[in-house]
This record gives C-alpha cells, sequence and structure tokens, in this order.
C-alpha cells in the first residue's frame, strides 16, 4: 500500500519558505526603517531651528553662522582645539549660550560615520575639551549656512588665534591682517534672512547624500520649517553663475555638482557649495 505523507512542511522547506519571505519583506522593512530616520532627522532641525530663534531673540536677532576657514565646507564644528586654546566655531556659540541641552538634534540618525555621529567612537561629546576626537574636533551631522543671506561669508580662523584674538567670533580683515582676501563678517541678523535656508544634511559631495538618505537631503529654513529636497535638484536647479563672496564679481561655468569626489578638496569647491545654497534658497520661497 503507498505511504501517505503527513500534513505539514519538512524542516528545509520551512526555511526555504522563510527565505523567500525575508528576501521580499527586507526591502520593505528597509525603506520603512529609513522613512522613519528621515522623519526624525527633518524632526531634529525644526529643533534646531527653535533653538537658533532662542538664540537669535536673546542676542538683538544675531544668528551664529560660517565656516571655520574659508572653506565652506566645514561649516559643521561644535568645538575645535585643547585646553586652553578650544575654539567654538559655527555650531558652537549656541553650545555657549547653554542651548544644547538636548545635543542629539545635531546629529542625523541615519548617518554611519563615527565622526558625525553623537557619542560616536571619533566624536565623543565633550565641548570643553575635545581633545581626543579626531583632529580633536566635535562635529555636528549637519551644515550650518556658512554665509550670510547676500553669500558673503562668516568665516571663523581655522587655527589657534593670534594673541588677544581668543575665541572671539569672526574678525575682519583690520583687526587680522593675515587673513586670506576673503570677506569676514559678523554675525547676520534672523530677520534679515527672510526664508532663506539655514541648516542641512551634509551635502559636501554626491557620496554623502548616497551614504545618508540616498535620495536627498532634509533642510532648515529661517521661517523655522524644515522640508525634504530631491537629489536631482543637485543637477538640474544649481546656477550657473554665482556672485561668489557676496562681491560684485561673479563666477561664470560653475563646475556640476557630481564633480565633488572628496570632502578635503578646500575652498575650491566654495563656488559649488555656494550654489547648492543658492538652490536651498530658491526652493524656499
Amino acid at each position: 500500500m503507498p505511504r501517505h505523507r503527513r500534513g505539514g512542511f519538512t524542516l528545509a522547506e520551512l526555511l526555504g519558505i522563510i527565505a523567500i519571505l525575508i528576501s521580499v519583506l527586507l526591502p520593505t522593512l528597509t525603506r520603512a526603517r529609513e522613512a522613519s530616520r528621515r522623519a526624525a532627522c527633518l524632526s531634529n532641525l525644526r529643533s534646531v531651528m527653535q533653538m537658533m530663534n532662542i538664540y537669535a531673540t536673546e542676542n538683538r536677532q544675531q544668528i551664529t553662522l560660517g565656516c571655520a576657514g574659508d572653506d565652506y565646507q566645514t561649516s559643521y564644528w561644535v568645538a575645535r582645539g585643547s585646553p586652553p586654546d578650544v575654539r567654538w566655531p559655527t555650531w558652537g556659540p549656541l553650545y555657549q549660550a547653554k542651548l544644547m541641552k538636548t545635543p542629539g538634534i545635531l546629529y542625523c540618525p541615519s548617518e554611519n560615520r563615527s565622526y558625525h555621529m553623537f557619542n560616536g567612537d571619533d566624536n565623543k561629546w565633550k565641548p570643553d575639551d575635545p581633545t581626543g576626537n579626531l583632529n580633536n574636533g566635535l562635529r555636528a551631522a549637519y551644515f550650518l549656512r556658512p554665509m550670510t543671506a547676500d553669500y558673503r561669508p562668516v568665516l571663523w580662523y581655522s587655527g589657534t588665534p593670534p594673541a588677544g584674538l581668543g575665541a572671539a567670533p569672526p574678525v575682519d580683515n583690520k583687526n587680522f591682517p593675515s587673513a586670506k582676501p576673503f570677506v569676514y563678517h559678523p554675525y547676520p541678523l534672523l530677520a534679515k534672512m527672510k526664508r532663506a535656508a539655514i541648516a542641512a544634511d551634509i551635502f559636501s559631495n554626491p557620496m554623502r547624500i548616497r551614504q545618508r538618505h540616498e535620495k536627498g537631503i532634509n533642510v532648515a529654513y529661517s521661517d523655522g520649517s524644515a522640508e525634504w529636497v530631491e537629489r536631482r535638484a543637485f543637477d538640474n536647479d544649481l546656477p550657473k553663475t554665482v556672485r561668489l563672496y557676496g562681491m560684485t564679481t561673479t563666477q561664470t561655468n560653475v563646475p556640476a555638482f557630481n564633480t565633488l569626489i572628496t570632502d578635503n578638496t578646500g575652498n575650491t569647491n566654495n563656488p559649488i557649495m555656494q550654489a547648492v545654497w543658492e538652490m536651498l534658497d530658491r526652493r524656499g520661497k
């Protein structure tokens, strides 16, 4: 007589079914997880703008913007150096004003580079003494706008300050004769920024965008809003001509965003960086 097979599946069959289900569900789960992280990032940037507005209220509408040295891609610092020469450029004044009670808002949950993660291996949260972090610095995970509404740079001294300068805010060429011929500018006023882009996911190069949210970046605006900007805008909407450093001299034929290869190429990439901020500003209006 033929033997009848009992109902149910063998272990091998069950494992095969589970593998199929995982292959079907994993992309959906991955997308859902990234959607959640992207929403948390957007919430962080809204909180950043609340913090910026408090700073403006307490400081005659001034807001702390800028980049270290003359490189627009270094606008993410909270602290640099070792005691007694610790400096707090860019994001740093917000910490000094005791407004960073929840510093985690400065960090995107999709970031996987330890030196841009909150309490990452290379980025321990110790603003008063960042010694031991990568390059003895403490980084945020968001770009801060490196210029005013009319694109004049706000430049923080990148090395050990000259005698008497201390950890002062950006200074002009009269007080800093060794400066390169860039226009140093005091803090801008929030009321003058209209609806300008103030902070954003780091966009040093295309790889940085792919590595974080893949298809775009989150951006915070001076009116307190935060919005998603698609990656294709970096290819299709960047201006080809910029009035670099807010001066009357224009630079034409600004290179395409996808020509950026690494983060460490210095101020030669400032025209592209300014073009990105101009594109973000236009999208905000």
